[in-house]
């Protein structure tokens, strides 16, 4: 991969970060306004990565100076937390390969390779399956949702699948766009009827833990998110239904945001933006790293 160097220029007003290949007389690759948020690349195929370059560059060093009445007093509280260095991004620890539903499609393989070859033999030939429905019911719903999401990269938004926590739970998919970050749990309800209220979600009249369970997962990520870019980001909980014969909202706050997967893409478009390109970037540059989701940190002790 190219080594690239990032600069920052300032001269009449004007304000903006160059991006060269490494060395004396390294080539230009691209260069971002700060004033008007705008990125203009010289070469197309170095695009992502000098994205990613001038991100990291406004992660660390456009962090948010504290007011005055949150300014330390005493001198040995005058050194503020810097943000901390992103692992080195390798293609085994970039989430941006990951493919929708792959944990629980390893999952199926798994279940398969527990039966003898001659069981798995005769489950083909008769066209039968050995993996259980909730295995394949979670993955269809994963497939779909993951499908229906990929639709707005195009207009400039990202999304990840599969993002595995240390405990071994994952986001089915996290998106990061114009209007923010959200989490997205699938689940999968063929011809069920769903009904949302402010803190329960039903499927057939059943209880569910899903609006908690969304709710933990969103407020977790929005911790590990202002660890790592030094600042808060408010990250909104999703969750798309599959194959649902009814979706009944009659929530009066509804803190969680239950979409049908057909329209999930649309639902979540049609919100308000919060984000500029450049910060929707910058949160990217950070997800994308498989290792910011493993680590794990230490909790400080008081005495």
């Amino acid at each position: 991969m190219d080594e690239l160097v990032v600069k920052r220029w300032q001269k009449n007003g004007k304000d903006r970060l160059y991006v060269n290949r490494a060395g004396a007389r390294g080539q230009a690759v691209a260069w971002y306004d700060r004033i008007t948020d705008e990125m203009h690349v010289v070469v197309e195929e170095l695009r992502d990565a000098a994205t990613a370059k001038i991100a990291e560059w406004r992660r660390i060093n456009d962090s948010p100076a504290p007011s005055k009445s949150e300014r330390p007093t005493t001198p040995t509280s005058l050194q503020t937390k810097a943000v901390p260095p992103l692992p080195t991004l390798t293609p085994d620890d970039d989430l941006a390969s990951n493919r929708p539903g792959a944990a629980l499609q390893e999952m199926a393989r798994a279940k398969e390779l527990e039966h003898s070859r001659l069981v798995r033999l005769a489950s083909r030939l008769t066209r039968g399956t050995l993996v259980p429905e909730s295995i394949r019911s979670g993955l269809a719903g994963e497939l779909a949702v993951g499908s229906a999401l990929e639709r707005l990269v195009p207009a400039g938004w990202h999304v990840l699948h599969g993002i595995q926590w240390p405990s071994g739970s994952d986001i089915d998919h996290l998106v990061i766009g114009p209007p923010g970050v959200f989490t997205v749990n699938a689940k999968h309800h063929a011809g069920a009827s769903v009904w949302v209220g402010d803190v329960m979600l039903r499927v057939n009249g059943g209880s569910t833990d899903y609006l908690r369970n969304s709710q933990f997962e969103a407020a977790r990520t929005a911790k590990l998110l202002r660890h790592w870019c030094g600042r808060d980001i408010p990250v909104q909980p999703v969750i798309g239904v599959v194959g649902a014969q009814s979706i009944k909202i009659e929530g009066r706050d509804p803190t969680v945001l239950v979409l049908n997967a057909d329209s999930i893409d649309q639902a979540l478009a049609a919100r308000p933006h919060a984000l500029s390109a450049s910060q929707v970037a910058s949160i990217y540059a950070v997800a994308r790293h498989k290792q910011v989701w493993l680590t794990k940190r230490s909790k400080k002790r008081t005495r």
